[in-house]
This record gives C-alpha cells, sequence and structure tokens, in this order.
C-alpha cells in the first residue's frame, strides 16, 4: 500500500478587534434616550428619595419650595423701591418680571449643578450597581420640574395680586424654558465627568455662570447708554433664553423670536455636544470616584 506524503498543516491566523463600538453623536443619543427610558423605574425611587429627605429636616416642610423664590426677589424689590436699582421700563410690574427672571435663571444654574454633580453624588451607585450613569447623572431634575411647577403656581398668584392676567399662552411656559433646561443639562454632563478628575472645577464654572447673570437682563431691561454693552447683551443666548418665558407669560409673546430660535439652536448643540462628550469619557469616571 502506498501512502501519499503527508498534507502540509494550514496555518490559522486569528485577527483581534476591539468589542466595544466607537459611538458617533447621533449613536450617543440614541444610547442615552435607550438607558434613561430602561432606568425610569429606578430614577422615580431615587427622586422620592431624594425629595423627601431634602424637606425632612426643614421647618416648614414642603412649604419651603414655595417661600424660597418670594424670599429671594425680596432684595431685587427693595433696592428697586429705594432707588438703589434701576431696572428699566420692565412693561410690567417689577416683582413679576423679578420673580419670573430669577425663577428661569435659577432652572438654568440649577440644572447645570445637579446634573455635573450628579455622578459624585451617587459615586456609591456608579461604583455598586449597573444603573446607567446618565441616569445617576440626571436623577437630580425630576425635584427640579416639581419646582418649576409649584413656581408657576406663585407666578399666577402673584399676577392676581397685582391685578394682572396671565397670558392664554401660559401653557407654553413649561415649553418655552425646555432650550434653557437644556443648555444647563449638556454643560451639566460636560462638567460630571471632568468634575469627577478635577473636582474644583464645576465651582469655578457656577461661580463664572453666576457673574454671567450681569450681563444677563434676569432682573433689569436690556436698555444700556454703552453700546459696547449693548452688544454683549445682544449676543448672549441666555438673553433670550430668559427673556422669553417672561414674555409669554405676561404679554403674551415672544418679543425676539430669531434671537430666541437662535439660543434654542444653541441649546441643542450644546446638549448634544454634552451627551457625545458624556459617553466618551464616562468610563474613565469609576476609577476617579
Amino acid at each position: 500500500m502506498t501512502v501519499g506524503p503527508a498534507s502540509k498543516s494550514a496555518k490559522i491566523v486569528r485577527t483581534y478587534e476591539a468589542a466595544g463600538d466607537v459611538l458617533g453623536p447621533i449613536g450617543s443619543i440614541v444610547l442615552a434616550a435607550r438607558e434613561l427610558s430602561w432606568s425610569r423605574h429606578v430614577l422615580w425611587h431615587l427622586f422620592k428619595r431624594d425629595f423627601v429627605a431634602g424637606f425632612r429636616q426643614k421647618l416648614l416642610g414642603y412649604l419651603w419650595i414655595v417661600l424660597v423664590p418670594l424670599l429671594g426677589i425680596a432684595s431685587f424689590v427693595f433696592m428697586q423701591l429705594t432707588g438703589i436699582l434701576n431696572p428699566g421700563d420692565t412693561e410690567i410690574p417689577y416683582p413679576i418680571y423679578v420673580y419670573v427672571g430669577t425663577t428661569v435663571w435659577g432652572i438654568f444654574v440649577t440644572a447645570l449643578s445637579v446634573v455635573a454633580n450628579g455622578l459624585i453624588a451617587n459615586s456609591d451607585l456608579v461604583m455598586r450597581t449597573n444603573i446607567p450613569k446618565i441616569g445617576l447623572a440626571v436623577t437630580g431634575l425630576a425635584s427640579l420640574c416639581y419646582n418649576l411647577f409649584v413656581n408657576v403656581i406663585v407666578l399666577i398668584l402673584l399676577l392676581f395680586v397685582f391685578g394682572r392676567l396671565p397670558s392664554i399662552w401660559v401653557v407654553l411656559y413649561p415649553v418655552t424654558v425646555l432650550p434653557i433646561l437644556a443648555l444647563g443639562v449638556g454643560i451639566g454632563l460636560m462638567l460630571s465627568v471632568v468634575g469627577a478628575v478635577a473636582r474644583d472645577v464645576t465651582g469655578m464654572f457656577v461661580t463664572l455662570i453666576n457673574l454671567v447673570m450681569y450681563v444677563t437682563p434676569v432682573v433689569y431691561t436690556a436698555q444700556f447708554a454703552n453700546p459696547a454693552l449693548q452688544q454683549v447683551v445682544f449676543w448672549n443666548p441666555l438673553t433670550y433664553l430668559v427673556d422669553a418665558p417672561r414674555t409669554i407669560i405676561v404679554l403674551g409673546a415672544v418679543s425676539h423670536w430669531p434671537g430666541y430660535l437662535a439660543a434654542t439652536l444653541f441649546s441643542g448643540i450644546v446638549l448634544w455636544i454634552g451627551v457625545h462628550a458624556f459617553y466618551l469619557i464616562k468610563d474613565k469616571v469609576t476609577e476617579r470616584l
């Protein structure tokens, strides 16, 4: 029997590639929506826990939510009555003007701070559970939405006290504040992952944002004798994001539609960048907490 030559052993070549896909900007938005939907029940329980704990030890309890914004405008109203502050022609009673302005500004700053500190505040859950990190970052926004609802009720009461009927477009108030909320969330998402590495970045940025309030018509009108300052206010997107909710409630119209639409587009872009940046860096957060 003749045995043929042994065949040569075939060489096997293996190629190893990274298992994770690199998310593009659109993929980050889709993944964020999926993770938030998946974790909605957990986020709701976290909201109830934080909300009850936040007011359990307060002397006035839940009534404090109503009193805080009223006390916040007292100093500005006092300065306006004594002539220390000249806010200009507001077209509406100044207490209402400053109340809406500070409320909308507070939504922006609170959203930014809550989201920026969301991962640090929930560091135990980040390291011990599989809850999506973006859900833990934005869980504090639930209480912000509740505060917004209470502020609308207080605003309607203020309108009746000053003999002003709210516009029929007051129902659009929550919609008009969405752009400034989105801007705060977008910046907050970027700070949440950066702040896990450098804890002082968020505090410095919030301090800088508070300075920006002085070039935003929150407690005064945009009437300046200085042309250079007028241009700063004109190009500030927060000018239109604060003014639109105020005018839609009392006057029933947005006085600067082009500026508001441009600022809304800017807010959407910042939110988009914030979500994408969050997913690019979030995996580095756990080892830094």
